[in-house]
Order: structure tokens, then C-alpha cells, then sequence
């Protein structure tokens, strides 16, 4: 008797294969006026069918029992050719094999693509206006070319280190590519659909949790393209490099939680205070305003590719200025390399940082302070982006910004000792 519990029972499998027959079954029960074709019952049984090859595992008997199932299904469809489309007898052959894949390892897999089955024949009128639509000529054009850069070229390039001081990986730039094109992707149907403000303000949000250095080289483009919206992306720039420090704390937390808790007043001080910097130098204009409706949306179109290259050159251009001060200045001074290494990224010496204070090798004051220091830097790259908008309304707001943050994150350490919270928090623990 098969084991009836367990998240590797055959008894699961099979329950998870007739769900998959009754869902994708409920969508296609044919209308009481319109022709036969296959129904619940029909496709319950093929699911059935599915399943018991795939717990049977005999690819004989596989094939005997799919051969049956659509020799069925096209005896039907003979039938009664005044039917349009192949849409059930597809769907019948989906459910055949994810009724299968329930009983093998990847049932979880299977059970997924069920319900996305299911989802996609219930949601058919839906899906068809979307397409005819919602998505224009242009925009499907570009969605294709978005995606080439991601699943084409990218597989393409070699993964290695080249150059002097193994400065060039062209796979690592071409990320940065790929992410400053999928912040206007991202940015243009967020803004579309959810309207300008709310668009572009979930925008900033993905944009911080991927990357703030690609996103402000993104935003600089927009604000270039439409000097109209400087001040809006002001707000939402500042916003998003904000919302970089919990980024950074949540990366420390995973690796060196006590780097993590000696960051925390400084990265918490500086998030508030680019919060607040962002409220004060860009507020939104009153909603009655001329100013609010700038134009359908901020990000005019879904895929450019230029400026993402230049920032692709310029990234090249200074991953190499910054392997060779490295290699010039050595590793002996934490905050030297702390700086060079935060030009252009600073997740890197995140880690790096938290290494050495996992090791011992550097106290959780300095630590920080290389942190800050790292992002101050990085901010320095960012406003030198920001400065290729030609638009002073945008970079220079951006750029009090994060004089506001960094101002405030140095009072932060200096008044709130990061070695003096380790220990509190330590005292704590124990206690």
C-alpha cells in the first residue's frame, strides 16, 4: 500500500495530478450550445492517465498510455471539425505531462506549472485584450530586445577576467548594461499602469534593492530626455540611494551581524535623513498643479540601449582606474581601499569589510567608518552621472542630498560609537 503521508508519497502525487485535471478541466468544459470537446471528466481521467505513467516509470507503458490519450482527443476533434483552434488538445497534452512530472521528484515543479496552465486558459479574454490592447507595436519590440540582452548576448560573453590588472569582465559590465536598460524597462510599464508617481516611486524602490548606480545612471538619461521631470526624479533619486543603507545593513546582517548592529545608528541616521532631504529639496507639487501632469509617464520609452552602453564604457573606464589604484596602493590602508573600491560598487567591499571584522583583523568602528566612507565615494560617482542630465534642477538637488546623508551618518558615528554599540548589544545578549 503506497505511504499515504509525506511530502514524497505517491498518494500527494496523484492528488496534485487531479488538481491540475480539475482546474485546467474547469476552463475548458464545453458550452452547452456550442460543439463537444473535452471536459472535467475527460481531463481528470488524463491527468490520471499522467500520473500512473510517471509513478510506473516504464517508458513503454508511458508511451502506450500518451499515444491512447491523444489517439482520443483526435477522434473527437474528427468528429466535430466545425471546431476552431488546438487550444483543448494542447492543454490536454500539458495536463498528460505535468500529471506525470507529479510523481517524480519535481511534483512541486509540476503542481506550479498547473495552476500557471490553468491561470493562462481562464484568463484567455483577459489575455487577448492585454496583447491587442495594452502592449503596442513598439513596446513588443522592445520587450524583445530587452530580453536579447539578458538571454542572448549576455550567455555569449566569457566569464573571465582580461586586461591589465584583470580590470575587464565582460560579463560583469554587461550587467550593469542589462540594469541600466531594465530600470527604464521596469520604470516605463510601472509608470504606465500604475500612473507617473507611483510608477516612478517603485521604480526608485527596485531600483535601490538592484542597484543605485545603475538606477541614477537610468534616471539621468530620463531626466535629459524630459527636463520636465527634473524635479520628480530629484525626488525619487534621493529616495532610492536612501533606501541603499538597509540594503547594505541586510547584506552585513546575513554576513557579520555585529558589522550589521555597529552600522545600524549611522546607516539608520543616514536613511532618515535622505528620506526627510528628499521631502524638503524635491515635494511633490499639489495635485491641482500644472507641474503634476508633466506627461503620460516619465520614462518615454521601454528599451534604450545607448545610454546604457555609455554608462557601460564609462563603468569599463573606471573598473580599470580603480584595479590599478588598488594595485598601487596596496591593501594596508582599509580606508584607501575602502574608497576605491565604493567608485563604483559597494557591495564588494561590504563583504570585504565584514570579513575582517569576522576575523578580528579590523575593529567594528573602523569598519564603519570604511563603510561610510565607501558609499560617500560611490555617491561622488552617482553625481557625476547625474551631472551628464545637463538639468541643475535634478543633479543638484541629488547632490545636496547626499551632502544632507553623509553629513548626518558622520555625526552619527561620531556622537553614537559604533564599538560602544557592539558592546552594549553584547551585554545585552548575555544578560
Amino acid at each position: 500500500m503506497p505511504e499515504l503521508t509525506g511530502p514524497n508519497s505517491p498518494a500527494l502525487g496523484f492528488l496534485l495530478a487531479l488538481t491540475i485535471g480539475f482546474l485546467v478541466g474547469r476552463t475548458r468544459e464545453p458550452d452547452p450550445k456550442g460543439p463537444p470537446r473535452p471536459g472535467m471528466r475527460d481531463f481528470l481521467i488524463i491527468a490520471l492517465l499522467g500520473a500512473v505513467a510517471g509513478h510506473l516509470a516504464n517508458a513503454a507503458i508511458a508511451v502506450a498510455l500518451f499515444a491512447g490519450t491523444i489517439g482520443a482527443i483526435l477522434v473527437m476533434r474528427l468528429q466535430h471539425p466545425e471546431r476552431n483552434g488546438i487550444t483543448t488538445e494542447l492543454a490536454a497534452v500539458a495536463t498528460f505531462v505535468l500529471g506525470a512530472l507529479c510523481l517524480t521528484s519535481d511534483r512541486q515543479f509540476g503542481a506550479g506549472l498547473g495552476i500557471v496552465l490553468a491561470t493562462i486558459l481562464a484568463e484567455r479574454d483577459q489575455l487577448r485584450s492585454f496583447v491587442r490592447d495594452a502592449i503596442s507595436d513598439r513596446e513588443f519590440i522592445d520587450t524583445l530586445s530587452f530580453l536579447a540582452l539578458i538571454f542572448i548576448i549576455y550567455p555569449l560573453l566569457p566569464s573571465g577576467s582580461y586586461g591589465p590588472f584583470g580590470f575587464f569582465k565582460p560579463r560583469e559590465i554587461w550587467l550593469f548594461v542589462i540594469l541600466v536598460s531594465g530600470v527604464s524597462y521596469v520604470g516605463y510599464f510601472l509608470t504606465k499602469f500604475t500612473g507617473d508617481a507611483r510608477g516612478s516611486l517603485l521604480t526608485a524602490i527596485v531600483g535601490a534593492i538592484a542597484s543605485t548606480t545603475a538606477y541614477t545612471a537610468a534616471i539621468s538619461q530620463v531626466v535629459a530626455d524630459a527636463p520636465e521631470s527634473a524635479v520628480s526624479a530629484a525626488r525619487y533619486s534621493i529616495i532610492a540611494n536612501s533606501i541603499l543603507f538597509p540594503r547594505t545593513l541586510l547584506i552585513l546582517a546575513v554576513v557579520s551581524p555585529t558589522l550589521a548592529i555597529a552600522a545600524t545608528p549611522a546607516f539608520a541616521a543616514m536613511t532618515v535623513a535622505g528620506l526627510v532631504a528628499a521631502l524638503v529639496l524635491a515635494p511633490s507639487p499639489p495635485k491641482k498643479s500644472k507641474k503634476s501632469s508633466i506627461a503620460a509617464s516619465t520614462f518615454r520609452n521601454p528599451f534604450s540601449i545607448r545610454p546604457a552602453l555609455e554608462f557601460g564604457a564609462i563603468f569599463t573606464l573606471v573598473l580599470l582606474l580603480t584595479r590599478a589604484a588598488k594595485h598601487y596602493a596596496g591593501f594596508g590602508g582599509q580606508m584607501v581601499v575602502s574608497a576605491i573600491s565604493g567608485l563604483v560598487d559597494v557591495t564588494a567591499i561590504s563583504l570585504t569589510l565584514a570579513s575582517f571584522v569576522n576575523s578580528g583583523t579590523s575593529p567594528a568602528r573602523d569598519a564603519v567608518i570604511g563603510l561610510t566612507l565607501a558609499h560617500a565615494v560611490n555617491a561622488v560617482f552617482k553625481s557625476a552621472e547625474a551631472r551628464t542630465s545637463h538639468q541643475p534642477a535634478f543633479y543638484l538637488r541629488l547632490m545636496v542630498g547626499f551632502v544632507i546623508m553623509f553629513a548626518v551618518g558622520a555625526v552619527a558615528i561620531v556622537t553614537i560609537d559604533p564599538a560602544r554599540v557592539t558592546e552594549v548589544v553584547s551585554h545585552l545578549q548575555m544578560n
